[in-house]
């Protein structure tokens, strides 16, 4: 089959990535998964994900990432180990959307991260501890400020 380029307007960049790093850990090529979702999209084979899903997957019943705790504005949250395991635990993993003010707390590791699907932050600050600044780095999708503290 011959190699084309092909662009996709709209396309969501988290899923991309995702898809990515599945094909990078399974040894595919990203082309592969993709026309693998659209042959079984043609075929009937998949029903279409919602426009708001971004993961297809679900954890304890619970579509991932249907629950978005939202800090806007002036807001300020601060977030501990437990606050972050009781939330996934009760929600499944879940996105946080930034526009304020967030503050993790130094208990929080990477083990506790895995509860956290992504964290976008729009504008506004959110700060991390230091050792675990690089596994924020990887949750997170950057339009404010990420301060390591």
């Amino acid at each position: 089959m011959t190699r084309k380029t092909v662009a996709i307007r709209g396309l969501d960049t988290g899923l991309y990535n995702e898809v990515f790093s599945m094909a990078k850990k399974d040894g595919k090529r990203v082309s592969d998964l993709v026309n693998s979702a659209l042959k079984a999209y043609i075929d009937g084979d998949a029903a279409p994900a919602k426009p708001e899903e971004s993961v297809a997957s679900s954890v304890g019943g619970q579509p991932a990432g249907s629950f978005v705790l939202t800090v806007e504005d002036e807001g300020e949250v601060t977030l501990s180990k437990n606050d972050v395991l009781d939330i996934s635990r009760d929600m499944g993993p879940f996105k946080i959307e930034s526009s304020g003010t967030l503050t993790f707390e130094k208990d929080v590791d990477a083990e506790t991260l895995r509860g956290i699907e992504k964290i976008v932050i729009l504008s506004g600050e959110v700060r991390v501890p230091k050792k675990t600044y690089p596994q924020f780095l990887i949750k997170c999708q950057i339009k404010g400020k990420l301060d390591k503290y």
